[in-house]
């Protein structure tokens, strides 16, 4: 016999599903911060340990499919309760990609020779904290369905494309200066590019937080705080 496909039945699902996305942010959430804390010490190991992690993230992407799924097939849900089940799908698979790139970076990290200089590192730990902080608070947002914070991811959004622009060019300098900095600034670049890329994810999340909020799809080109109210 089928079951009854109650409100009750329905808010169980989606609370399931919920807190199966809220498991998979925290894990990705943890990965940045034991990347960036291990990049910070320059410990190759908790880098290593980093990086095999990922089929954590992975398998938690597998169990919020399941979940979406599970709401589809057997609840039928309408309105709210269905962008709820679908930016659920999109949230994990931004929440994916932003788990591969800690894995890039932390194999690429691990591949830099000797030590770089403090004012590297920290500009780094700069931007890496940055796309976490952004990461986090989109999650959380996505986790209330709360359409405010998407103004603050798009301008934290662009400070993040100010900086990565602005590290790179730092880069191409010491890379022009030094045959010995070519090899370093290539990864370093690509270790910068996923950072930024972990911020595009952030605001990917806080855009489905506005989806499932007031029903909107995020206009091509992004607006400012204001616009999050709808």
């Amino acid at each position: 016999m089928t079951a009854p496909h109650t409100l009750s039945a329905v808010d169980r699902e989606l609370g399931d599903l919920n807190a199966s996305i809220a498991a998979m942010g925290g894990l990705v959430v943890d990965q940045i911060e034991r990347m960036l804390a291990a990049l910070h010490r320059g410990d190759g190991a908790a880098l290593a340990a980093v990086a095999a992690r990922d089929a954590e993230v992975d398998a938690a992407q597998t169990r919020v499919e399941e979940r979406v799924m599970s709401v589809l097939a057997t609840m039928q849900p309408m309105a709210r309760d269905l962008r709820a089940a679908l930016a659920g799908q999109m949230v994990a698979l931004e929440l994916e990609r932003s788990g591969d790139h800690v894995k890039r970076i932390a194999k690429d990290f691990a591949r830099i020779p000797g030590v770089l200089p403090s004012e590297v590192v920290s500009r780094l730990l700069w931007f890496g904290n940055k796309a976490r902080s952004l990461l986090q608070r989109s999650i959380d947002a996505y986790m209330r369905a709360d359409a405010s914070e998407v103004g603050g991811a798009w301008a934290d959004d662009v400070e993040l494309d100010r900086m990565h622009k602005e590290f790179i060019g730092d880069l191409m300098l010491r890379m022009r200066a030094s045959a010995d900095w070519v090899d370093i600034g290539v990864r370093l670049m690509g270790i910068a590019k996923s950072l930024e890329r972990i911020g595009d994810h952030g605001t990917n999340v806080a855009e489905q937080a506005r989806f499932v909020a007031i029903g909107e799809v995020t206009p091509a080109h992004r607006g400012g705080a204001g616009d999050a109210a709808g």
